[in-house]
């Protein structure tokens, strides 16, 4: 055994009840209702068909020419000719327009929506991107502030606290939903805390838990949150009032944070900073439910530990994944990959409702659904053709799909607006942008030396949120000056940060990964031969064989 911890948390058992009980109560039930909640005021912010509101048609006059005498045809973004979302005539005979007083809001899918509530379109439109972006940059400053406290003052805390403000956050919003301010600040404050629900209860897991059990959990959790993202649409569908569906979204938070009480900290935590007595007892804990024992001795060697053995691992700041030459590229590389994972993501994640041609509520659904396979496909693709190849493979056709995507906004061809069509296009679109975001969190686990692991995650969600700030500006562009904007800037993001990277990253397969900041520096460096270590099923063969890496 490496610690005394070590054998503690082999006596009381790894992979019995316990472990069990807690992935399904926290990393299934808990990922998929979080996920609702974090993600309900997508839906609730989807900016739904509106036009100026115009005297009820009295005649057997049609529709169309009925409108004609009120509202004026525009150019819009794709360049064809509709009615004028906006504008209205003041004076019929002199084609003189102005801007809409009241606005008439299509209830065909949504009857309410908090841009329908507030008339948040036309020229306040830009105050949805801003909510977004605004929630994007919360999420990159408590990604920096929760890693840090987490690693300081527990899992449990942050467990806690990142709970009671996602629920305060979303309730706020609510509550003030008339206010534009107060609106964004509960968005702010329910986005501060990031993943870090999730998170939290998956660090416990991976830390009870035998090293065979920890390559599941975070897949778990993934799968949860793809599966709630699915239930969630269906659930606005039924209730169709934004304020009920956020309110019911967040209230299945609730009976998790009046149990709080009940979730542990990390054993492992807990002794790592001299926590003896309260390490044990959770230990103890666990042991009663695997119905195993803490041993006497290892149960005073715990309590008789010496603090300065416990907390010997070498530590090192952020600013270390930039020093050396090939780490930094590496890190460098990554963060690109981020970026380009993160915008493409977040884009189609907030048009999923809006660019909907067909039941918005069944496109979302089925868009999120799309993931749960991504990540298998992903993982399956990666251990047989290697990391590179997989990342390369998923943004490429990405690329290519968003070609087929601009073509089919710009171009006014019948099958193109075939409403199936566009969900199809999208949902292979999810599938391989999530095969994507699961290819850049196994380099991000697998080029970094473990004294450099967490900080390499942490920077890697900072780049994602703020490139996730940028997603509802793009989006922006799309929809009030050329439909051709949105397209065009994933087509060059996707390539160049996707494509490129993805191919110059180095190749992490079978091969011995780096353990010591030295190695990190030196590993993936061009020109050098490396030895590695081959898994082959359950095998470990030690090979020299030098392997010439393609490099930069």
């Amino acid at each position: 055994m490496d610690s005394v911890y070590d054998r503690a948390i082999s006596e009381v058992g790894q992979d019995g009840t316990f472990q069990i009980q807690f992935d399904i109560f926290y990393n299934i039930i808990l990922a998929g209702l979080w996920s609702m909640t974090f993600n309900n005021i997508v839906l609730a912010l989807t900016i739904t068909p509106h036009m100026c509101k115009i005297p009820k048609k009295l005649s057997n006059e049609s529709e169309h020419s009925w409108k004609l005498k009120y509202i004026p045809t525009v150019e819009d973004a794709a360049g064809n000719n509709k009615f004028s979302d906006c504008l209205v005539y003041s004076n019929r005979g002199n084609n003189i327009t102005e801007e809409c007083n009241i606005y008439d809001y299509d209830r065909t899918w949504f009857e309410t929506t908090v841009p329908s509530d507030n008339d948040w379109v036309c020229e306040n439109e830009i105050y949805v991107a801003n909510i977004f972006a605004y929630s994007k940059i919360g999420e990159t400053v408590g990604s920096l502030f929760f890693g840090w406290f987490g690693d300081v003052y527990g899992r449990k805390p942050t467990y806690v606290i990142s709970l009671a403000m996602l629920i305060i956050g979303r309730f706020l919003s609510v509550l003030a939903s008339s206010s534009f301010i107060i609106f964004a600040i509960g968005c702010v404050i329910a986005a501060l805390p990031s993943w870090c629900v999730t998170q939290s209860a998956s660090i416990v897991s991976l830390e009870i838990s035998s090293p065979k059990r920890r390559a599941n959990i975070a897949k778990l959790r993934l799968v949860a949150t793809s599966f709630g993202l699915c239930l969630m649409p269906l659930l606005y569908w039924w209730l169709r009032s934004w304020k009920v569906f956020v309110v019911i979204t967040t209230a299945t938070q609730l009976p998790y944070l009046f149990w709080s009480w009940n979730f542990i900290e990390s054993p492992q935590w807990l002794w790592v900073n001299g926590q003896f007595k309260k390490c044990v007892q959770v230990l103890k804990l666990i042991a009663k439910v695997n119905k195993t024992t803490l041993g006497a001795t290892t149960e005073n060697d715990i309590l008789t530990s010496d603090l300065s053995t416990t907390n010997n691992a070498e530590v090192l700041g952020p600013l270390a994944l930039f020093s050396g030459w090939r780490l930094a590229v590496n890190t460098i590389l990554q963060l690109l990959l981020w970026i380009a994972v993160s915008v493409n993501y977040t884009v189609v994640l907030l048009s999923s409702a809006e660019k909907s041609l067909a039941n918005p509520f069944l496109d979302f659904a089925w868009q999120s659904l799309a993931e749960i396979p991504g990540y298998f496909v992903a993982s399956w693709l990666a251990d047989r053709i290697g990391r590179r190849f997989t990342g390369v493979i998923s943004t490429a056709l990405t690329t290519l799909l968003w070609v087929v995507y601009a073509y089919r906004d710009i171009y006014n061809i019948g099958w193109l607006k075939n409403p199936w069509l566009g969900t199809a296009l999208v949902i292979i679109i999810r599938f391989v942008i999530t095969m994507s975001y699961y290819i850049i969190n196994l380099f991000n686990m697998e080029l970094y030396p473990t004294c450099l692991r967490q900080s390499g995650m942490s920077l890697g969600n900072v780049v994602s949120g703020g490139a996730g700030a940028v997603a509802p500006y793009i989006l922006y562009l799309g929809r009030r000056f050329d439909a051709r904007y949105p397209s065009v800037i994933l087509i060059v993001t996707t390539l160049f940060g996707g494509v490129l990277t993805s191919y110059l990253l180095p190749e992490t397969l079978n091969v011995k990964l780096p353990e010591t900041l030295e190695d990190a520096q030196k590993f993936g460096r061009r020109d050098r031969s490396h030895y590695m270590t081959v898994n082959l099923k359950d095998e470990t063969i030690e090979s020299n064989i030098a392997v010439s890496l393609n490099r930069i």
